[in-house]
């Protein structure tokens, strides 16, 4: 398995073209390091090194890579190994493996896959074909172990130190959400219902968005939590407690996404440029108080 590690909060085209290192893993400084691994599953906006403009049906459709990636993901979540965190991520757009759905959350027919929003995109919303060619079970089957199984390895392996290390560990599944599915939710958090994670963790987690005037919900219908939260989030038998925090990308845009969605469409990056204010006001980094209401839930 191969860890990329580095203090930039995105590839930049030498990285981009260098490495394709995965899962990206940063570490915090030593001396730093706190029990909360910090899980970004849709980071990623780049290709798979095979695929070329040629693959898609339509010429277009190649900026869907950047269209499926959490909107600015990167300024919330990416320097969090400067608080103590340790994150984990993918460079690779979920549109190729989407880590946070199941391995089998595809469907088939005579030997091809077709999915819409599963563990592989190869169909619009509409059904229409993405890709020029159809992709085979086998060829899902090779991008599946290639991709998907060593996202879950790094994480059980970082959890595993963590959890040698303090007795526990905390998992925070970082996202950011579209503003046409979220509404007026601002921030939502899922502990697939009060299961994956102890309540006090989730409420130290809301405070940190409530203190700065953000309105914080939990367990809304549709994210109530992904596969990572709901296979990781074990506060009982594995003392491993697991949220899903989704940020609305609203809160990051100073133009509306209307505005902003045909630059993404032409390819520009979505991490630079006047779209999006500060974040110092909705990022997570104020977590600090979780190591010790981790530390307090375990006392006993």
């Amino acid at each position: 398995m191969c860890y990329a590690t580095g203090r930039e909060r995105t590839l930049g085209a030498r990285e981009a073209t260098a490495e394709r290192s995965f899962p990206i893993v940063r570490h915090p400084a030593p001396g730093t390091r706190t029990p909360v691994l910090v899980s970004v599953p849709h980071y990623g906006t780049q290709p798979l090194p095979h695929i070329t403009h040629d693959d898609y049906r339509e010429p277009w459709f190649e900026t869907f890579a950047y269209g499926f990636a959490d909107t600015f993901v990167g300024d919330l979540y990416g320097d969090l190994h400067e608080h103590g965190a340790t994150v984990l991520a993918t460079p690779f757009s979920r549109m190729f493996v989407d880590v946070n759905r199941r391995r089998d959350d595809f469907e088939h027919q005579d030997g091809e896959v077709r999915s819409r929003r599963g563990v592989v995109r190869t169909h619009t919303m509409r059904e229409a074909p993405i890709f020029a060619r159809p992709l085979g079970l086998a060829d899902l089957e090779a991008r599946l172990q290639t991709l998907y199984d060593p996202y879950y390895s790094a994480l059980e392996h970082l959890l595993t130190e963590l959890r040698q290390a303090y007795g526990y560990a905390m998992l925070l599944d970082g996202h950011t959400g579209s503003p046409r599915r979220m509404k007026d939710h601002q921030v939502i958090i899922g502990t697939r219902h009060e299961t994956t994670c102890a309540p006090e963790l989730a409420a130290t987690v809301a405070a940190i968005f409530t203190r700065r005037g953000f309105e914080v919900h939990e367990n809304v219908s549709g994210y109530a939590g992904g596969n990572i939260v709901t296979t990781y989030g074990r506060p009982q038998s594995r003392r491993v407690h697991a949220i899903q925090l989704e940020i609305n990308a609203s809160l990051l845009m100073t133009t509306s996404r209307e505005d902003s969605s045909p630059r993404y469409r032409a390819g520009e990056s979505r991490e630079g440029g006047s779209e999006h204010r500060p974040c110092s006001r909705v990022s997570p980094g104020g977590a600090g108080a979780l190591p010790s209401v981790l530390a307090s839930v375990h006392a006993s």
